[in-house]
């Protein structure tokens, strides 16, 4: 629909919301709606699909109410049908019976929809023919216009049955459209909706905040567990962010210091979202190109979610609570959103804002918040906060917003809330720990929420604090008998527990943020004195089985998140640059895919200058500890999602993004016929076709374009083409390319599989085929992908012809033979002579007798 076609529509829309409110308040209250008799019959019908299935596959069941209820003039009714109960009969004749929740999940048990329906997905346990029926008790419908009746229905009877193998079908498997994409084939945003299952390789990477993250979601502890990580080094772009740099000239090694901060990065629908240093404006990008898609006012803090359209999000409020309306989630059943605190956790000002992602557009400000620290809830419109006077609150959205300004057209403006008008309950803190100021250190601060969303934990230098998200109450409390620093403690994503760190045993220690008791020590790590020397502060991850950490030492250690004991500790990378003799690890760390991406180097949070030489991105195994690959340059991981990982260079500035890049494949062949029988040169290129291969200053480095390059060298051709590296600079590295597969058909259809061959150092191959059987060829050059890029091909035509016809060879004569043949053509000669002088002399006695 045309935009300015729907806010007309929601204009009228509300005109004609308005007139019927302005009806309804002169309505008479009445017992009966008008016109039909009371109670009204209602009829209850419901749907199995699909029809036929496997155990322990989920069917979904449909069933709904007719009429829909509805108030005293036939207005939409606040809420859907009640007391709900559906009975499955099994193949053996026993029942089972209970009241269903709405798919949506913002129901109770046995309520329906507005609409008079509801929807639930049911996995049957047993084989054989089954059957699923409803009732719904008699029941009124009450609002200020008067109250309707409604009778008790059964339902009709719905037939499905089950068997024992699974079945493929879309609403069991995606069949057909269940497949995942391979590794090697590119996608890109939107995802089309048909791919349901692309859900486990597409997540958003919300926030990565230098101290607690102010979201609570998927990534706040550094933890990507959706999709796959880059294989190697490979840069796909990279755009200058800041000044950076050695600065030159008569200040000798120095260099520019604004790119040692570290900036945070947001990752939604596939774009980055990237604050402007030293200006209130936040740049949107392509996350696949790095191309710039709009700037807007305003300093992202982080990327959330909010359930719901405006339609559900209505059905959701409560008596007296404003509707939250924003623009952007007409339509969906889930919004994006670009989450502003307005300034920083130190300082976070008192207004939040929300943005749309797509946009830059401002679509919600909430004002007066004074909080010294807090929680948002991705997907939720929960917040948990810490006010400067020493309240611990429960917050909502919809509460907060107090008005909807409306344009001419309908369309929502700005929406405008309070904040302390969402506040849902409040719980007085502990006064002694609280210094009443926005200071991280000495006052008390949230920690992080428990898996299950029913407890958030508070911190302060050597306590901790359980409450209920629900109500404010205390749940626990724990005070340690070891010290330990603000920064040297962090709560675990989907895992209900906390980390604290004791830097005098060097050991860690497991709470539960449920009950706060202790559920393992870890063994000591004081075997390296520079282990001891340990920060929180993205320095860990977990993904529900183990805890990461990284230690100035250098190494890496992995322990059981059920246990505590170590599972592996890997070593360090050598170097004389560091007083460790080894390349530290301090902060600034990802995860995905398995894969931990890391940087070592010297703390940017400490940064000396000029700067420690030899820091660089990391790839570790998880599951073993090895290093797959290394960046050099000082890239800072800061996000990752859809395959990529974004990073800071702090030694330039630029922002890079990590992962396979497009190709392009050629192929040639000889533009002559070539005789069959007779050998030809097949040749091409495969060439690196990324963003940041395709700059002026590389491509005119090469003939033809950046080559592709192989796996195994992919390190030392980023460190040459893109981090300036001099000794690769002074002698140019001579990498393996990739592999490239051709194949010839004829025009017969016949396929001949000629091999593979590898590109070289500058992209190019070359291939000798001699063909056998003339015809038309189409030569295909496919080249695969690798880790480091996505696939390509290309085709050509050549012609084989036949070999000329051999003129026939003469049959040799012996001796013997060419002498009889000599004998013959004598007496031949003589006879023809002897025949030639007869004629002669007739002749002239003939001419003698007649003068």
């Amino acid at each position: 629909m045309n935009t300015n076609y729907k806010n007309a529509f929601y204009a009228v829309s509300l005109i004609l919301i308005f007139a019927i409110s302005i009806g309804m308040a002169f309505a008479p209250t009445a017992s009966a709606q008008i016109g039909i008799p009371q109670p009204e019959k209602t009829a209850g019908y419901i749907s199995v699909a699909p029809a036929l299935l496997g155990v322990d596959q989920k069917a979904t069941v449909n069933l709904w109410v007719l009429p829909i209820p509805t108030d005293y003039l036939y207005g939409p009714a606040d809420n859907g049908f009640y007391g709900i109960t559906v009975t499955f009969v099994k193949p053996d004749g026993t029942t089972d019976s209970f009241k269903p929740v709405d798919g949506t999940g913002q129901y109770v048990a046995g309520e329906a929809e507005s609409t008079g329906s509801l929807y639930f997905t049911y996995a049957p346990d047993e084989a054989g023919n089954w059957s699923v029926s409803f009732t719904m008790p008699a029941q009124n419908v009450t609002d200020y216009s008067g109250t309707v009746q409604y009778t008790a229905c059964t339902s009709s009877t719905a037939y499905f049955t089950v068997q024992t193998s699974a079945v493929n079908a879309g609403l069991l498997d995606g069949y057909p459209w269940a497949q995942l994409p391979n590794s090697n084939v590119y996608w890109s945003y939107p995802i089309n909706s048909n791919n349901r299952e692309w859900s486990a390789i597409s997540g958003d990477w919300l926030d990565m905040s230098f101290f607690s993250p102010p979201v609570y979601g998927a990534t706040d502890r550094l933890w990507q567990p959706y999709g796959t990580g880059p294989d190697t080094a490979h840069i796909v772009w990279s755009i200058p962010l800041k000044a950076g740099g050695l600065t030159g000239g008569a200040y000798g090694s120095l260099s520019y210091s604004s790119a040692l901060a570290q900036p945070s990065a947001t990752i939604m629908d596939g774009m980055v979202f990237i604050n402007i240093p030293n200006e209130n404006d936040f740049e949107c990008m392509d996350l696949t190109t790095g191309q710039v898609l709009y700037t807007a006012p305003g300093q992202i803090t982080a990327g959330l979610h909010l359930p719901g359209n405006p339609y559900a999000q209505s059905i959701l409020a409560l008596p007296g609570e404003t509707n939250v309306v924003l623009n952007s989630s007409y339509g969906s059943t889930t919004a994006s959103y670009l989450f502003s605190a307005g300034g920083n956790v130190l300082e976070p000002g008192n207004t939040w804002n929300y943005y749309d992602p797509f946009t830059g557009a401002l679509m919600m400000s909430i004002a007066n918040v004074s909080v010294s620290s807090y929680m948002v809830v991705d997907g939720t419109n929960l917040a948990y906060a810490i006010t400067y006077n020493g309240q611990l609150v429960g917050w909502n959205l919809g509460d907060a917003v107090v008005s909807n300004i409306l344009t001419s057209l309908g369309a929502p403006s700005t929406a405008i809330g309070n904040w302390p008008a969402g506040i849902t309950w409040t719980h007085t803190l502990p006064t002694p720990l609280i210094t009443g100021t926005a200071s991280l250190f000495g006052a008390m601060t949230i920690l992080g929420i428990s898996a299950d969303g029913s407890t958030i934990v508070l911190k302060t230098p050597n306590q901790y604090w359980g409450y209920s998200t629900a109500t404010g109450a205390s749940v626990w409390n724990l005070t340690l008998n070891y010290p330990v620093a603000q920064n040297e403690e962090t709560t675990l994503y989907g895992v209900s527990d906390f980390i604290v760190f004791d830097p005098t045993a060097t050991t860690f220690h497991c709470y539960s943020e449920l009950t706060g008791a202790l559920l393992w020590t870890s063994p000591s790590f004081s075997s390296s004195p520079w282990a001891t020397t340990w920060t929180i502060y993205l320095s860990e991850t977990n993904d529900k089985n183990n805890l990461y950490l990284m230690f100035p030492d250098g190494t890496m250690a992995a322990l059981s998140l059920a246990t505590g004991q170590l599972v592996w500790h890997n070593t360090a990378i050598p170097s004389t640059e560091y007083t460790a003799n080894a390349v530290p690890y301090v902060i600034g760390m990802v995860m995905v895919g398995g894969n931990i991406y890391a940087y070592a180097g010297y703390s940017i949070g400490y940064q000396i200058n000029p700067i420690p030489r030899f820091a660089m991105m990391t790839c570790t195994n998880a599951t073993t500890g090895d290093i797959t690959w290394t960046l050099n340059g000082g890239v800072f991981p800061l996000a990752a999602a859809d395959g990529y990982v974004l990073g800071l260079g702090i030694y330039d500035g630029k922002l890079y993004c990590i992962g396979k890049g497009p190709t392009s494949t050629t192929v040639t062949a000889p533009l002559t016929a070539v005789t069959s029988g007779t050998a030809m040169t097949i040749q091409g290129s495969v060439l690196d076709k990324s963003p940041a291969s395709s700059s002026a200053t590389l491509t005119a480095m090469f003939e033809n374009g950046v080559p592709a390059i192989s796996d195994a060298y992919m390190s030392v051709e980023m460190d040459y083409l893109h981090m300036q590296n001099s000794t690769l600079l002074n002698n140019p590295p001579q990498c393996i390319g990739v592999p490239v597969t051709l194949t010839a058909v004829s025009s017969t259809g016949t396929t001949i599989n000629l091999g593979t061959v590898t590109s070289n150092y500058l992209g190019n191959y070359e291939f000798q085929w001699t063909p056998t059987t003339p015809g038309l060829y189409t030569i295909y050059a496919t080249f695969a992908g690798t880790g480091s890029y996505f696939e390509s091909s290309a085709s050509t035509g050549v012609t084989v012809s036949s070999a000329p016809t051999a003129s026939p060879t003469p049959t040799p004569v012996s001796i013997a033979g060419l002498a009889t043949t000599s004998s013959v053509l004598t007496y031949i000669i003589i006879a023809v002579i002897v025949m030639v002088i007869a004629i002669a002399i007739a002749t002239v006695l003939l001419l003698r007798r007649h003068p």
